[in-house]
C-alpha cells in the first residue's frame, strides 16, 4: 500500500487529491466547492481519507488556512505515529500571509488539536491576514520547517497554490531553497497550469479551478512528477 500525506490550503481542499487514481470512485464536490462547507455536519470529517487501487492518501488540508496550519498537522501526526519514515508527503504551499491565531470565539471554523508541548488544546485554523504591509518573514519559517520535513520524509513533493501571493522575485528564491535543499517542487502552481490550459480565463477574479481543472492538473502535472520520482513504484 502506497501511503500519501497531503498538506495545503483550497487549492488542495477542494479535490483531495482524488485524481490521483484513474477512475476514482469520488466525482468532486461540483464545479463551485463553495457549494458545500466541509465544516457542518458529520458526513465530512477531518483529516480527508481514501483508499484505492493501493493508494491510502490522508488529506490534511484546510480552505483558507496558512503554512503554519499545516506544520502543526505534520508535525502531530508524525507525533502520534500516523506519518511514517517512508511515507509520500504532498506539500502545496498557501499564502505567507496567512497567519494563524488562537480564537476561542470563532465557533464556525474550528479544528481543535492537542498542543503536544504543552498538553494545551488549540484551534489551528482560524487565521489573520494583515490590512497593512509587513515584512515578508514568514517565508523562512516555511522554509526552514519545509527542511525538517524533509530530513523526516524524504519523499517530499512542494507545489504552488497561486503566483501572485509570492511575486516573481521571491518565489524564485523559494525554488533556489528547494534546490539547493534537495527537496523536489513542480515549478508551475495549480493555477497557473488551469489557467494557461484554459480552465480558467485570466480576466476572471475565480481563483478556484472547476474539478476538470484540478483532474487535469493532478493527470497530466503532478503523475508524470511522481512517476519520473518513482515513488508509486
Amino acid at each position: 500500500m502506497i501511503r500519501i500525506h497531503t498538506f495545503g490550503c483550497s487549492l488542495t481542499s477542494y479535490h483531495n487529491w482524488q485524481y490521483l487514481v484513474t477512475n476514482h470512485f469520488y466525482n468532486g464536490r461540483n464545479n463551485d466547492p463553495d457549494g458545500i462547507n466541509p465544516w457542518q455536519g458529520d458526513e465530512i470529517k477531518h483529516p480527508t481519507e481514501w483508499t484505492h487501487n493501493g493508494i491510502h492518501l490522508t488529506d490534511y488540508s484546510i480552505a483558507g488556512a496558512g503554512n503554519d496550519t499545516q506544520h502543526i498537522q505534520y508535525a502531530n501526526s508524525v507525533y502520534y505515529g500516523n506519518i511514517l519514515k517512508d511515507d509520500i508527503v504532498l506539500w502545496q504551499l498557501s499564502s505567507p500571509d496567512r497567519i494563524s491565531c488562537h480564537n476561542d470565539s470563532n465557533i464556525n471554523s474550528q479544528l481543535i488539536t492537542p498542543n503536544v508541548f504543552t498538553g494545551e488544546e488549540i484551534n489551528i485554523i482560524t487565521k489573520k491576514e494583515p490590512d497593512e504591509p509587513f515584512p515578508r518573514t514568514t517565508t523562512y519559517s516555511t522554509l526552514w520547517q519545509l527542511n525538517g520535513v524533509k530530513r523526516n520524509n524524504d519523499k517530499l513533493l512542494v507545489m504552488f497554490g497561486w503566483d501572485s501571493c509570492w511575486g516573481t522575485s521571491e518565489k524564485n528564491g523559494v525554488m533556489k531553497f528547494l534546490k539547493e535543499h534537495d527537496i523536489d517542487y513542480i515549478e508551475e502552481s495549480i493555477l497557473g497550469w488551469t489557467t494557461r490550459h484554459n480552465f480558467l480565463k485570466q480576466d476572471l477574479e475565480d481563483i478556484h479551478p472547476p474539478q476538470a481543472g484540478y483532474k487535469s492538473f493532478t493527470e497530466d502535472c503532478l503523475l508524470p512528477k511522481l512517476k519520473k520520482l518513482k515513488w508509486l513504484d
